[in-house]
């Protein structure tokens, strides 16, 4: 990771190698912030209410399997991903600065003006940046480092706070 001084300003760079701890944690937040995991919770808890008027423990043991199959198709899925995308095989490299983000991979750059950025949300383990509906870009915080504040002070500088939800 590097910060770089340009005059008047300030840009950090890091490099990421997408893990599937990261891919899972993106994927759990997904789930968890959807209705698809509500859906799967409100199964669960009527399967275990059912269970004291049965008495059958096959109830209790599809509430069980109901809340615990979700996590592991997460994780499936997870390694998945980050096993066949071609993109995730490579070091990303990420440029903020004080109007955009950039990234750069083999042959290919992109940048995205952070004030076209459409959400900006945070989990445990990484920053995720949201160009459009479906598309997001993942800072992994191990990445970012002891630059996390101030990839997170650049966020918040260029994307407006609306649109912000950084804990």
């Amino acid at each position: 990771m590097h910060i770089k001084s340009r005059g008047f300003g300030m840009k950090v760079e890091f490099d990421v190698k997408m893990t599937v701890p990261v891919m899972y944690d993106y994927m759990m937040y997904h789930t968890v912030t959807g209705v698809q995991f509500w859906l799967v919770v409100a199964i669960a808890v009527m399967l275990g209410c059912v269970y004291p008027y049965s008495k059958n423990p096959l109830y209790i043991l599809a509430a069980v399997v109901v809340l615990v199959y979700l996590p592991i198709e997460r994780y499936i899925q997870a390694k998945k991903q980050v096993a066949l995308n071609p993109v995730f095989k490579e070091t990303l490299h990420y440029t903020v600065d004080e109007e955009k983000m950039s990234v750069d991979v083999l042959e290919e750059h992109m940048d995205a003006r952070l004030d076209s950025i459409a959400k900006v949300r945070s989990t445990k383990k990484s920053l995720i940046l949201y160009t459009n509906r479906i598309t997001a870009t993942i800072f992994p915080k191990e990445a970012m480092g002891e630059d996390y504040d101030k990839v997170v002070k650049l966020i918040r500088q260029g994307v407006p706070a609306e649109r912000v939800k950084i804990k």
